[in-house]
């Protein structure tokens, strides 16, 4: 029955693996736990019985960004939901509550901070709750990696209501301690626990170790010139995150900073621009959240060493979330541990002119260091890094590796010194290998949706991929025989341009000659549709 419903609001034939078992625990009326990785499916998780149920169901995010993507993509299938934080102005925060009051609404979306405004506690300690989801619950625990005071008040919040709704949390990145401090802030009753799915077999691991600066924004460089597709690239400081987006600059790559010092509106615009692959490339500092929610993610490379497996883990896994091969790159030096000492002891400092007293700081502090050197451990490892990744975050799949997951670069026997890299056969461009009319899941399911009547905008919303991004898999699918409307889309004016400045140009081996002898309108996406419709009229 589950995945009919699956399939009807989601269009996916069947769960990922640990999905239904979740789902299930929460339409049970149980307390959930769930640890599952950033690309594991989580939101599925509170969404589908959200909207199974009849009552309205809240979903607490802290990221602006990532709460308005997954909106949209509700909205996109049908789903009524809507969301509530700083970036609407009191008139349009007025018109949702209308909505919420009116019965309108499925599924609010909330920020933390919005629990100490006396007027959404007034209109939600009326309401009757079916689900209260916590995402990114590990910002609940002061042991967790990125703790958030703001989500304290989520326990004294379930309390105001009517009726005590079935509480569920999830997280990308928590330990057994911080799973057991988050039942604990939460108040869960009785919890089922699930910790699923942190071996994600198309992320592939690499590391390069004791890098000097030049090196390592150098060998950056040259990674992402060998990567097809679009990645982030995290830098531990603002300030390193402009310099490497101007060093890609000087080198013909399309990069953009993206850190906390930005205003809103600017992180919005290069988020929006980065999801229409405007860019290749986004520089993120590694201690700011980001919210970017881009299904197609092909690398995230670190230029730094985070200073957390939990940390490292949730930013990794930003790669790949379409299923399909990608790659998490660290680039080492010997200066990041020295750097995250300094901000350890910072912290101390910090706490102790909080009022903190002195036993509670070094708890605090001993759980940082232990955490860095957990990542130590795994920049210098001789074994599985995956391996060292799934035990760390308890995975029960541990159990049935046999040490070898042939995904990381000391399984694969990588040499960085030949300065290239080789992955399943493929040496000097790391690109997905491909048989001739293979057609990857991210792709077919793009296929299927198209097939279903939505637009390539609905689409785009729902899988969380720049619209470009769907125009190029339907021409793929088109090519390989799918029933894309090309005509729909290209009228027989551009057509003609296109098919003109091909034989100006000779050939169609690339693309940009072409684009700078048409006219601005027509787009990358158009001409790979013309020349799709010539390649397949030869078959």
């Amino acid at each position: 029955m589950l995945e009919k419903e699956l399939e009807k609001y989601f269009s996916f034939s069947q769960f990922r693996p640990g999905q239904k078992e979740v789902v299930e625990a929460i339409i049970d009326g149980k307390d959930v736990v769930a640890l599952m990785p950033t690309g594991g499916g989580k939101s599925l998780c509170f969404q589908l019985p959200a909207i199974l149920s009849e009552k309205i169901s809240i979903v607490i995010s802290p990221l602006i960004a990532l709460m308005q993507d997954q909106v949209d993509a509700l909205n996109a299938r049908g789903i009524a939901a809507t969301y509530i934080n700083s970036s609407l102005d009191q008139y349009e925060i007025a018109e949702r509550f209308d909505d919420i009051k009116n019965g309108k609404t499925k599924i609010v979306y909330i920020a933390p901070e919005r629990f100490g405004n006396r007027e959404f506690q007034s209109l939600f300690s009326k309401l009757d709750v079916y689900l209260l989801a916590v995402d990114e619950a590990h910002c609940v625990s002061q042991w967790g990696h990125d703790f958030r005071p703001d989500y304290l008040a989520v326990k004294e919040y379930i309390a105001m209501l009517p009726n005590r709704p079935i509480v569920a949390a999830f997280t990308a990145t928590a330990t057994p301690e911080v799973k057991d401090d988050i039942i604990e802030r939460l108040a869960l009753s009785e919890p089922a626990v699930f910790v699923r799915g942190f071996d994600r077999p198309n992320l592939k691991f690499f590391v390069r170790a004791n890098l000097k600066k030049k090196e390592r924004i150098e060998e950056a460089l040259r990674i992402v010139k060998s990567i097809e597709g679009s990645g982030i690239i995290y830098a531990i400081t603002r300030k390193e995150t402009e310099e490497v987006v101007r060093f890609f600059k000087e080198n013909g790559i399309k990069a953009a900073a993206y850190h906390a010092g930005m205003t809103g509106d600017k992180r919005s615009k290069i988020q929006n621009d980065f999801m229409e692959n405007k860019f290749k490339v986004i520089v993120a500092t590694i201690a700011f959240g980001m919210g970017v929610d881009k299904a197609d993610i092909r690398y995230v490379i670190h230029v730094g060493m985070p200073s957390s497996p939990e940390g490292y883990y949730q930013e990794a896994g930003r790669a790949g979330r379409d299923g399909e091969n990608a790659f998490c790159i660290l680039l080492h030096s010997k200066s990041d541990a020295s750097l995250h000492h300094f901000f350890i002891m910072t912290g101390r400092s910090e706490m102790s002119a909080q009022g903190k007293n002195w036993a509670d700081a070094k708890v605090v502090t001993d759980i940082k260091y232990a955490r860095l050197d957990k990542m130590k451990q795994y920049v210098n490892l001789d074994s599985c890094r995956r391996l060292l990744l799934l035990e760390y975050f308890g995975d029960p799949a541990v159990k049935n590796h046999s040490g070898n997951c042939k995904g990381c670069d000391v399984c694969l026997n990588y040499k960085w010194e030949k300065s290239e890299v080789a992955v399943d056969g493929i040496k000097k461009k790391i690109r997905i290998k491909k048989s001739p009319g293979f057609l990857g899941g991210t792709i077919l399911e793009t296929a299927n949706l198209y097939k279903q009547k939505y637009s390539p905008e609905k689409i785009a919303k729902i899988r969380s991929l720049g619209i470009s991004t769907i125009f190029n898999h339907l021409t793929e699918w088109y090519i390989n025989g799918g029933e894309f409307v090309i005509d729909d889309f290209l009228n027989k004016n551009e057509e003609d341009k296109i098919l003109q400045a091909i034989n100006e140009v000779g050939n169609f081996e690339k693309l940009s000659p072409l684009k700078n002898i048409l006219p601005p309108e027509i787009s990358y996406e158009k001409i790979r549709m013309a020349i799709a419709k010539m390649q397949r009229e030869k078959l």
